[in-house]
């Protein structure tokens, strides 16, 4: 049976708009303006079958994508490859990338790629999206890894630029391209070598990242919650967020806003209750971190 392929591509003047209206139901994902900084953007697209790849050429702007999107595609995962310096965001975790390394995201997590200034170079990302179980190894990185791999990232650039341009389209493409093996074993690789070398703390403060994102809805996440989940004590949970630089509160709140802004965006759910859900007491604290965070008061469902 041949795999269905096809390819196209969008010029977007102004890409906050543009590419949400175009390219949202093929990647639900949306880019938009970095502060008060914006560029054109150039989007090459193709489909093999279910999967996607995607070229995008743009200025300074703000790739997002939200969490939940497995519930209506079926089981995947991202591979996300920028040839310029960006910031990665998933959850709690901030990771700044160098050019030439590759993101690989579980489909059900949600992110935020920040692509600054490059003093006119504009940016480059090269992004496939894999129609298949991700790789289990993602779950235990919550849901994202970071590799330096030249060789991979030209890998999977050359091939989802092949896509991009619709090759193959007389045979299946993806039976003859071993790609989804290939980058599956990549990261299973990549991730028992960092859990060898990677310290306990930081295997710790990972788990109990894990654990927030997925109890932002508890009435009485906090300290002693987690501590009691993980048996430690709090002192301990405490010397394990800061000793790498992060803050109970701030996770706690950065998730609960995440989620907030999820269904936020899905809509149909009325802004008292959500607040409540959401584990906010107060409305005004809620809108004025949500606006902190996002740059905007949220909108009502």
């Amino acid at each position: 049976m041949r795999e269905s392929s096809a390819c196209g591509s969008i010029l977007c003047a102004r890409p906050d708009e543009h590419f949400r209206r175009l390219c949202q139901p093929l990647l639900d994902s949306s880019l938009e303006p970095l502060g008060d900084r914006s560029g054109p953007a150039n989007l090459l697209f193709g489909f093999i079958g279910r999967h996607r790849a995607i070229h995008i050429r743009s200025g300074p702007g703000v790739i997002r994508r939200p969490a939940g999107g497995a519930a209506r595609l079926g089981d995947h995962y991202l591979i996300l490859v920028p040839w310029s310096a960006c910031l990665l965001i998933t959850g709690q975790q901030r990771r700044a990338l160098a050019p030439g390394m590759v993101a690989a995201i579980d489909g059900d997590q949600g992110f935020e790629l920040q692509l600054g200034d490059t003093d006119g170079e504009g940016h480059v990302v090269d992004w496939l999206h894999i129609a298949a179980a991700g790789p289990p190894e993602l779950r235990r990185t919550a849901g994202c890894v970071a590799l330096t791999s030249g060789m991979l990232a030209r890998y999977v650039s050359k091939h989802a630029r092949l896509i991009v341009q619709g090759a193959g389209t007389d045979e299946p493409l993806a039976a003859r391209m071993p790609i989804f093996d290939y980058i599956r074993r990549a990261i299973r690789d990549y991730v028992q070598q960092a859990d060898v070398a990677e310290p306990e703390g930081l295997r710790l403060l990972r788990r109990i990242q894990s654990f927030i994102q997925g109890h932002v809805r508890h009435p009485h996440l906090g300290a002693d919650l987690i501590a009691r989940e993980f048996g430690i004590s709090k002192r301990k949970l405490y010397a394990v967020v800061s000793d790498h630089g992060a803050s109970l509160h701030d996770m706690i709140m950065e998730a609960r806003l995440e989620a907030a802004h999820r269904v936020i965006e899905a809509g149909g759910q009325k802004m008292a209750s959500l607040i409540r859900d959401h584990g906010f007491t107060n409305a005004s604290t809620f809108y004025r971190n949500y606006k902190r965070r996002f740059g905007r008061t949220p909108r009502a469902g």
